[in-house]
């Protein structure tokens, strides 16, 4: 999977995560990826095992400022990419607005960062074979506890739980669902580069 291809999922994670928490009802949809089901169960089954529910904030430590702040700021404006790191635009709701930088030597982690360089989600990829699926849990910089999780069906459909295992949304394409299976949300991308 390439870097930019990666960094469009990851921000379907964004979005997908900054959804409100739903209640969980028996959902029977069902989703066929290769011969596998899935649903919000045996998704949700998937996104737990096994998953570390504090990164160690040593690691963290380290990535607390992005020290290249002005240099990921200008590739951005110049739409060009920087060796070593791949590099993306956010803007949520156009309340939060930042940047991702993925870098080529910890490809499982992707660092937000708001405009001014502080770090403000942490999401740890961990893949479970070739492509799909694959989980992406998103975790909170300053404590390294778990925010949100979400596993990737394939590339137009996820599901994103709480760190309680609340189903927030099953994401079908660009449209979120309830465990009802009702819309609940939409979600686009932005070229927008970050506010000065």
């Amino acid at each position: 999977m390439n870097s930019v291809r990666k960094i469009l999922l990851i921000l379907f994670a964004i979005f997908a995560f900054a959804m409100p928490a739903f209640s969980q009802e028996n959902n029977n949809t069902t989703v066929l990826q290769g011969s596998v089901l899935y649903n919000e169960e045996s998704a949700r089954k998937l996104a737990f095992e096994g998953l570390d529910l504090k990164l160690d904030k040593k690691m963290l430590k380290d990535y607390l400022e992005d020290e290249n702040n002005k240099e990921n700021r200008q590739a951005l404006k110049e739409g060009r990419q920087i060796p070593g790191r791949s590099i993306m635009s956010f803007n949520i709701r156009g309340i939060v607005k930042g940047y991702v930088v993925i870098y080529d030597d910890k490809p499982e982690y992707a660092f937000y960062y708001t405009t001014s360089g502080y770090l403000a989600a942490v999401d740890v990829n961990k893949a479970f074979g070739q492509d799909f699926p694959y989980r992406v849990g998103k975790y909170n910089p300053v404590t390294g506890n778990l925010i949100s999780i979400g596993v990737y069906i394939s590339e137009d459909e996820q599901y994103a739980y709480t760190k309680n295992g609340k189903l927030k949304a099953h994401w079908v394409g660009d449209t979120g669902y309830n465990a009802k299976g009702k819309p609940i949300a939409k979600r686009e991308f932005t070229d927008e580069i970050p506010a000065d």
